[in-house]
């Protein structure tokens, strides 16, 4: 057997499985605002954190050292969808979470039951099966036809497919409200869409006598960015809701509401909103921006901002 080793490859998404999963953990435990759709994020970061460590293992011939990392992530995409769909159904606030929601993990939880004989066989047995011997799985063996399912791939794929599809037929109305949160959208499925190609690339070019370790590698990668910027599109969330640009999102470095704003200004600015909105009715206008508004109540987008979210208990788009 080779002896394990790195490249600069394996380095390279080495160190980004450790910086996911550091920034998982971090964000699950210190998100203060929109708690429930922050720590969505970090378990989808977490999960593929977690895969990409698999494939580094895998990569490096370590795998065999630490046999129960074998086949552990094979469920992990059957999660990103769902938590996808919990995440938008989150920050739309179309409605609240219930029982029903749990049949979302039935794929999930009957995929892992399947995989039982894998995970729970002794390191012993891992090592033989990775070595090319055969030995029996240290619990049970499901009965014959059971047994071997490779084609499981494609349902994987299958169900990502469904959920992008349901994310985006269940939530493209709810972002048509307001320009910048269209673009936010379009930009968070159509990473989410990268990701499942991505992913699918793999089961088919695996099958051309061309493929390699560095085809292999590629994907990955592609992968890797898709979802560290779906994690990062998601971080942009609260600043576009609030009637900001992607580009203006990027370049606040303070949160706006960290601004001094006086409580007398606070009341003439809720005055001049209200009276602006039933007035003028700037609500029926579905192309209004946060700067048009600001600019028709005379004040700033920060001002303006803050006030909605402080005062209106509520974010721009929903204003």
């Amino acid at each position: 057997m080779n002896q394990p080793s790195f490249d600069t490859w394996t380095s390279v998404f080495l160190f980004a499985s450790v910086q996911g999963l550091f920034v998982s953990i971090v964000l699950f435990i210190t998100g203060k605002e929109n708690k429930v759709a922050n720590r969505l994020l970090a378990s989808l970061i977490f999960l593929f954190s977690v895969t990409l460590f698999e494939y580094v293992l895998y990569w490096t011939r370590y795998l065999y050292y630490w046999p129960h990392f074998l086949q552990l992530t094979e469920n992990f995409p059957l999660l990103f969808g769902v938590i996808l769909f919990f995440y938008f159904k989150c920050v739309f606030g179309t409605q609240a979470f219930v029982k029903k929601d749990w049949w979302h993990l039935l794929p999930f939880v009957l995929f892992t039951v399947y995989q039982f004989p894998i995970l729970f066989s002794s390191s012993e047995v891992k090592q033989a099966w990775m070595e090319g011997k055969q030995a029996f799985p240290s619990l049970f063996m499901w009965p014959e036809p059971m047994r071997g399912w490779n084609w499981l791939a494609w349902p994987r794929i299958a169900h990502m497919i469904f959920y992008y599809c349901l994310i985006w037929f269940t939530f493209k109305s709810h972002s048509t409200s307001n320009p910048e949160v269209r673009t936010w959208f379009k930009w968070l499925t159509g990473l989410f869409l990268a990701f499942i190609i991505s992913y699918t690339s793999y089961f088919v070019l695996v099958r051309f006598p061309f493929f390699s370790v560095e085809w292999d590698y590629m994907i990955s990668f592609s992968m890797m960015f898709t979802i560290f910027f779906i994690a990062w599109f998601g971080y942009l969330q609260p600043k576009v809701f609030s009637g900001f640009s992607l580009v203006e999102s990027v370049q606040l470095p303070v949160k706006y509401k960290t601004s001094a704003l006086s409580p007398d200004v606070s009341n003439e600015i809720v005055s001049l909103l209200d009276s602006a909105m039933m007035e003028k009715k700037l609500y029926q206008d579905p192309e209004i921006r946060l700067e048009k508004l600001a600019d028709a109540i005379g004040t700033t987008r920060h001002y303006l901002s803050q006030v909605i979210n402080d005062r209106k208990g509520m974010s721009f788009l929903n204003i």
